[in-house]
């Protein structure tokens, strides 16, 4: 008895095409990129590993079942093995049958794939046999989920990739919340696509701006959170900076004035146990209904950085934001009032437009562009009160536009990326040489967590010294290894080192993973506690280690 929304009626009538599709969060999307892609093999591309995984459980549990999944749908990221082990090995009979459905899985070889976009574009460095790849996706569907959240130089591999596999006969659907009409005329320049006149929205009005031109302010969160409590009212309260740095600042601000089990913090600089543990907590306490379907109502803040902005399923009743962008701003607010079930006569939405200006890019600093950032701060200045999901779109097609963002940084790298990627002579890259992702990080071990799980981290090396072990048990030592890491800029790495060289920090010895000399994780003295990695001034230190 299931009746499909107008997105979805628009996804299944338009199966041949090539499709965009504008439609506000909580609309069915990721429903609608499987209807379109129907009995043919597709590819459903996402830029985030945890929504990824998400889609998958949602697919795999609620339609299919747990039933022949390996026949039918897998996940293509980095961690993707690590993932099927700890998730869906009671569902397997062998755990070689999993090693073989990962494989089978990196080989494009099961019909449905949700992935990120490094797994399957990396072809457009033309590589030794890249061919093979451009050829699969030449015959298969292609959705892509959320365009507007990569970055130039990313945005400028993935439409080159796309031209070629449109050239090729492939099919590509464009399903996002936002979507810029610079990027629109990006896709439409090479590529013929069909629309839906008017974008996918509701009349339901979901939130109720406050546009307030300082910083983003502790007290005013505070303020309104200790109002909510006194008067009973559902509180739950989703608070996104746009830094790491700015975020652990706010939890600090609010630490003491807040009960501890009532105040929490998620971002990337977690050990990944801790930041699995975090994201599942986050969901679960950013549900819409509880076990009766009334709105779940709890009192809590959570504090996070733009991680939460894609495909993560949560509901909050009021959102604290620092602007980046208009795109990023109308993805924050999807995370509040997110069914639109709840009252939104009153404000429910606090947007602070004054920024660190270390954030804007000059020249090799920063990573907001300034013309994006000033663009989307001239757009929402005016507001106050209630916001359709209509005026979301017309502000996004009236400022960033073509015109308007010509000039940009943004622009400028991702026409020098486009060019740098379509001269590429074929063949002058190896395999090895292709890094898509183009993440500078390395995973590391920092020092209070390895001096916290010193035992347990040396019995696992031990274990993963026994040549016999089998590569199914290997790969789960070795994940649990790496469950005591984070991704750090190389810089940090560089600087550790350098202090060591010079005697100002504490030597750690590598964590080994196999054997094989090269086969390591480097342990660096570092600040670590409720907020996460922090760097270390090595030169400024007092430190408490045990080990110093």
């Amino acid at each position: 008895n299931t009746k499909w929304n107008e997105l979805q009626k628009f996804a299944l009538e338009n199966k041949n095409e090539n499709i965009i599709a504008i439609a506000q969060t909580g609309m069915g999307k990721t429903e609608a990129g499987f209807l379109w892609m129907g009995n043919t093999k597709g590819f459903f591309v996402l830029p985030i590993r945890t929504a990824i995984n998400a889609i998958y459980d949602r697919a795999r549990k609620n339609i299919l079942n747990n039933d022949k999944i390996e026949e039918k749908i897998a996940i293509l990221h980095s961690s993707s093995l690590e993932y099927y082990l700890r998730n869906i090995s009671n569902d397997m009979s062998e755990n070689e049958d999993i090693l073989n459905y990962h494989t089978i899985g990196r080989q494009l070889s099961i019909p449905i794939n949700i992935t990120t976009m490094d797994q399957i574009f990396d072809f457009v460095f033309k590589y030794p046999s890249y061919e093979l790849k451009l050829t699969t996706l030449g015959y298969s569907k292609i959705v892509i989920d959320e365009i507007q959240a990569y970055s130039a130089d990313l945005l400028a591999y993935l439409i080159y990739g796309l031209e070629k596999v449109n050239e090729q006969g492939g099919k590509i659907a464009i399903l996002t919340a936002t979507l810029p009409p610079f990027i629109k005329d990006l896709l439409k320049k090479n590529m013929d696509f069909k629309e839906n006149e008017n974008a996918f929205t509701s009349d339901v009005i979901r939130h109720n701006l406050k546009v307030i031109n300082e910083r983003i302010s502790s007290d005013d969160i505070y303020e309104k959170y200790n109002e909510n409590k006194k008067l009973n009212k559902n509180n739950k309260v989703l608070i996104v900076c746009n830094t790491i740095k700015e975020a652990q600042k706010i939890y600090n601000q609010l630490k003491g004035k807040v009960d501890e089990k009532e105040l929490n913090i998620l971002h990337s600089k977690f050990i990944r146990k801790e930041r699995l543990e975090k994201e599942e907590d986050i969901i679960e306490f950013g549900k819409t209904y509880d076990e009766e379907k009334n709105i779940d109502k709890k009192s809590g803040i959570w504090i996070s950085t733009s991680i939460v902005e894609a495909s993560l399923d949560i509901d909050f009743d009021y959102l604290f934001t620092e602007l980046q962008d208009l795109n990023s701003l109308f993805q924050r607010l999807g995370r509040c009032n997110r069914k639109g079930k709840k009252d939104s006569k009153d404000y429910n939405c606090y947007v602070y437009t004054k920024i660190e200006e270390s954030n804007l890019v000059d020249g090799k600093r920063g990573f907001i562009d300034r013309s994006l950032f000033n663009l989307s701060k001239e757009a929402i200045e005016d507001l106050d009160g209630q916001l359709s999901e209509k005026e979301k779109v017309s502000l996004i097609e009236k400022y960033l536009t073509t015109e308007n963002l010509k000039d940009s940084d943004y622009m400028r790298k991702y026409n020098k990326e486009y060019e740098f990627i379509n001269d590429i002579e074929p063949y002058k890259f190896q395999v090895n040489d292709v890094n898509l992702r183009n993440i500078l990080s390395e995973e590391i071990i920092p020092s209070p967590i390895y001096e916290k799980y010193l035992s347990d981290i040396t019995e696992l090396e031990n274990k993963l010294k026994d040549r016999e072990i089998s590569i199914i048990e290997r790969v789960k030592l070795k994940d649990k290894i790496k469950q005591y890491t984070v991704s750090v800029h190389p810089i940090d790495v560089k600087n550790y080192e350098f202090a060591v060289q010079s005697g100002k920090a504490i030597h750690y010895k590598k964590v080994m993973l196999s054997n094989n000399v090269k086969d390591y994780i480097k342990v660096i003295e570092c600040e670590y506690d409720e907020v996460g990695y922090k760097r270390m001034r090595y030169d400024k230190q007092t430190r408490n280690s045990a080990i110093w």
